[in-house]
Order: structure tokens, then C-alpha cells, then sequence
């Protein structure tokens, strides 16, 4: 039995609706509706008669719920006094972030951050749904991730604040052949289908990719070749010469200047990011909030209270 199945439980039985508890939980109601399900076959027992709307608890599931939302409250409660403890002593703070962030951005950045020395800076790096989770159960308190104008993230809904520290661009690019001409060029007009690789589309970078692919497809002919959540393996297959890749531009430095990658297409085919770190409102580590001040203080890619920034960014300290 895992915690997330009581949480995901204590959600449904307070909104009385599968979707509802679902964005609140920050997933799909697929995966929410199956854990629901591992719970009662777990139990023994329906929690929910799902014949009705709003849905209803059943008797087993009135009488579970109290204890459920006991041992939710008990086992946070516990690990946040083990977690205060351990981090007035080792002085070490969690951040979640994607995988391409832990690689291309985060080192520089923790480097330019004065006055860290005497901290410990622990990186979980997943998907950005896990992301969000690690950040709102209180794994983590701080939360990196790219955010892009055409597709919300949805965390102000969940109380956290935050502030953009920089920026990036998710451009196509193309591996080359031994002569150094570039394998699938965007602008030219191919006989064949280009192949693409793909973030698959749940993804915050597929959703953002399947925008400029759809550009794409209004003036050339183009096939899917591959697809994965990974930035990671779309790279690895596009510098094997696969197909094209939509990456985040900062991660393929060094093979764009070793010309093994090339940007191809034009400038319409690109999309900028903004790379973003997230707290939740209200925190009760002292450490979290010293090193909340140390960036806000002294980063100068910080961005502060600009009339394009998110309005909980203003309210960040």
C-alpha cells in the first residue's frame, strides 16, 4: 500500500469527483482512478459507488476515511520534524527539476549563487508532474522547471510562488553526415518525409514541440520516427542521424559547437523557454528561507516584478 493511494483517496472523498481530485493532485485521472482502484482491491472492499454524481462513499469508505486522513496528516508530520532535524544539521536543501535541467542549467547556477559554500545541494531529477509532487508534499523545497506562455502549468492553483532565474529555447536540430552537410534540412524541399522524434505528448516539452510540429506539417511532409519523455534520448537519436529534434538549445552546446548538431529551419520553428524556480507560499525551513534570500539577493538573472512575470513572482518574499 503506498501513501499516494490515501492521499488520492482523502481527494476523492472531499471533492466527490474523480476529475476534480485528479487536478488537484496534480495528475491524470486515469492514473489517480487506478490507484483508487489498487487501494480498494488492497482494502478489500468499494470505497466509492461510482453509479452516482457526485460520486458517494460507501459505509466502509465513511468509516476508512478518518483514519485515512490521520495517518496522511501523521506520516507528513513525522517526516517533516526528521527532515527539520536532519537539515539544521547537515545543512542540505532538495531541489526537483527535469532531467535537462539538472545537466544544462542547474550546475552553472548553483555556482553563481555567493555564499553557498556552506550548504548542501541535493538534486531529484523527473518528469514534471513528479516534480510538482515532490514540491507540494514538501520533498523538495524548491522546484525548478521550464515554463512557456501557451501552456499554463497550473501551480499558482496550488499556492506556490516563484521566479524566473533564466531562459532557454527549444529549437530543431539535425545530426550531419560524414561530409559535414546536415541530414535533414527544414528549409529545403525533401522528396521523402522528414522523420521527427517526439516528446510524447503529455509532456511539458511535447506539448510545446507538438506546436512547432504542427507548423511544420502546414508546408512540408514529415513522419514520426521515435518519441519518448526523455530529452535526454531524443538527443541520442538524433545525433545517430534518426531524425530531427526539438531540444532545449543550452543542453546541446557542446555538439553544436563540435558540429554535430545543427539548428535547422527558421526562426518560426523555435520556442522560447523560460526556466523558472518555485516555492511553496508558506515554508517552515529556516534554511529554505535563507537560501530564498541568498537568490533573490544576489542573482542577477533573477527577474523581479517585471510586467511580464507571473504575479505571484511579486509576491515571493
Amino acid at each position: 500500500m503506498e501513501l499516494k493511494w490515501l492521499e488520492d483517496f482523502v481527494s476523492v472523498a472531499k471533492l466527490r469527483n474523480f476529475s476534480h481530485a485528479a487536478k488537484a493532485r496534480h495528475t491524470t485521472q486515469p492514473a489517480l482512478s487506478r490507484r483508487v482502484k489498487a487501494l480498494e482491491i488492497w482494502y478489500g472492499t468499494t470505497l466509492f459507488d461510482r453509479s452516482t454524481y457526485p460520486v458517494t462513499l460507501t459505509p466502509a469508505a465513511a468509516a476508512f476515511l478518518p483514519l485515512a486522513e490521520q495517518i496522511v496528516a501523521d506520516l507528513y508530520r513525522s517526516r517533516r520534524e526528521a527532515r527539520a532535524e536532519l537539515g539544521a544539521s547537515g545543512r542540505t536543501i532538495k531541489f526537483a527539476m527535469p532531467h535537462s535541467l539538472a545537466v544544462s542549467f542547474f550546475p552553472k547556477w548553483w555556482r553563481r549563487q555567493e555564499g553557498h559554500h556552506h550548504l548542501t545541494a541535493t538534486v531529484i531529477a523527473a518528469d514534471f508532474d513528479e516534480c510538482v509532487e515532490l514540491l507540494l508534499s514538501g520533498v523538495c523545497p524548491f522546484l525548478f522547471c521550464y515554463r512557456h506562455d501557451a501552456v499554463p502549468d497550473g501551480l499558482e492553483s496550488h499556492g506556490v510562488r516563484g521566479v524566473q532565474v533564466g531562459h532557454d529555447r527549444l529549437a530543431p536540430v539535425s545530426a550531419k553526415d560524414a561530409a559535414g552537410n546536415v541530414l535533414f534540412d527544414l528549409q529545403a524541399r525533401e522528396t521523402s518525409a522528414t522523420p521527427l522524434l517526439a516528446y510524447t505528448k503529455t509532456s511539458f516539452l511535447g506539448k510545446i514541440a507538438s506546436m512547432l510540429h504542427a507548423r511544420l506539417e502546414a508546408h512540408a511532409n514529415v513522419t514520426l520516427r521515435y518519441e519518448s519523455a526523455l530529452v535526454e534520448a531524443l538527443k541520442a537519436e538524433a545525433l545517430v542521424g534518426e531524425g530531427v529534434a526539438w531540444l532545449p538549445e543550452a543542453m546541446i552546446q557542446p555538439e553544436l559547437h563540435a558540429g554535430r548538431l545543427q539548428i535547422v529551419g527558421d526562426a518560426s520553428l523555435t520556442a522560447a523557454l523560460q526556466i523558472w524556480l518555485y516555492r511553496p507560499s508558506t515554508s517552515s525551513s529556516a534554511l529554505a528561507s535563507e537560501l530564498l534570500d541568498l537568490i533573490w539577493d544576489q542573482d542577477p538573472s533573477t527577474t523581479r516584478g517585471a510586467a511580464s512575470a507571473s504575479p505571484f513572482s511579486r509576491a515571493w518574499r
